[in-house]
């Protein structure tokens, strides 16, 4: 597993970065000349902070010369490679703001709120497209005589910290019984409808599902699109969590609790990209459950965006 002492000396240069970032698959090794056919040459000269391949042919040297950053993950940086791989696993150890500045070893440039957003939002970039791709290929949850939890949950401040009314992002979360294949959408314009909710249902549950929901009664009309809908009683002041035949939404409930506390992080509070920090969470909850290395997967998500 990667922790901060193995990043500070991992990345201490550029040379060791760039070796890296070849071992990895993140920048090309060699390229060949298109005009020409032949194997070009690598040259560390220049603006490009990987190298520029260049043709070894005279008259092809100059119109022929490409930067080895150009289409990966390093295209138009501005900050050292040692500072781009060190917010990277600051993003995939989930640090805030706060906790990167404190801990970064590259004292110059310095590194700057709007610069750590920035390439947190890349990093997020390319982990949405990762996971929305690994989702399609996983396929649908559910399935004829399989259970799905369905519940929707609201994210948001209480205005002025008073009362009940809460703005922010409503969102459905759905979880198959005896899985942890979790799925997230979020309400456009923070609607409840059946009109709304069904389709986003149907995009990731199969049909022939048991569906498991409380009594909102945007679900009623679930049994009319495929699946076998079964209710808990919110409200049954005998047994409000779990229905007489057991029904119940337990699963997805205790989830909201979980994600709240990752929403709390100073730099997860934009509301523009909310839709980005939900598949975020996925990401994040999936690599938990597997015990896997979250640096080792955001460079896999990294490739998978923008191989070279």
């Amino acid at each position: 597993m990667w922790d901060v002492r193995k990043v500070f000396q991992t990345f201490e240069t550029k040379e060791s970065c760039i070796a890296f970032a070849e071992e990895q698959g993140l920048i090309l090794t060699k390229r060949i000349c298109r005009m020409h056919k032949i194997p070009m040459v690598l040259s560390m000269a220049g603006t490009s902070i990987v190298g520029t391949f260049i043709c070894r042919k005279g008259s092809c040297r100059t119109r022929s010369a490409i930067s080895r950053s150009k289409g990966t993950w390093f295209e138009n940086a501005k900050v050292p490679l040692n500072q781009i791989f060190y917010l990277m696993f600051c993003f995939s150890s989930h640090w805030s703001h706060e906790e990167v500045r404190k801990n970064s070893f590259v004292r110059e440039p310095f590194l700057s709120s709007a610069t750590i957003c920035d390439w947190y939002n890349y990093c997020r970039e390319a982990v949405v497209l990762y996971q929305v791709d690994h989702q399609e290929k996983l396929g649908k949850i559910g399935g004829p005589g399989k259970k799905v939890q369905i519940d929707e949950s609201k994210f948001g401040k209480r205005k002025y910290n008073k009362g009940r009314r809460v703005e922010g992002h409503w969102v459905l979360g759905m979880v198959e019984d005896g899985s942890e294949n979790l799925r997230l959408e979020v309400c456009p314009d923070n609607v409840r409808s059946a009109e709304v909710l069904i389709p986003l249902i149907e995009k990731p549950v199969a049909p022939g599902t048991i569906i498991c929901t409380d009594c909102w009664k945007a679900y009623d009309c679930l049994s009319t699109h495929g699946y076998e809908h079964r209710r808990v009683n919110h409200s049954d002041p005998d047994n409000p969590f779990v229905a007489e035949d057991g029904t119940h939404t337990q699963r997805i409930e205790s989830q909201w609790r979980v994600m709240k506390r990752f929403f709390s992080k100073d730099n997860y509070n934009n509301p523009e990209n909310f839709a980005d920090l939900i598949i975020e969470y996925v990401w994040r909850k999936n690599i938990a459950n597997k015990h896997e290395d979250p640096f080792v997967k955001l460079i896999e998500a990294i490739i998978h965006t923008y191989k070279p």
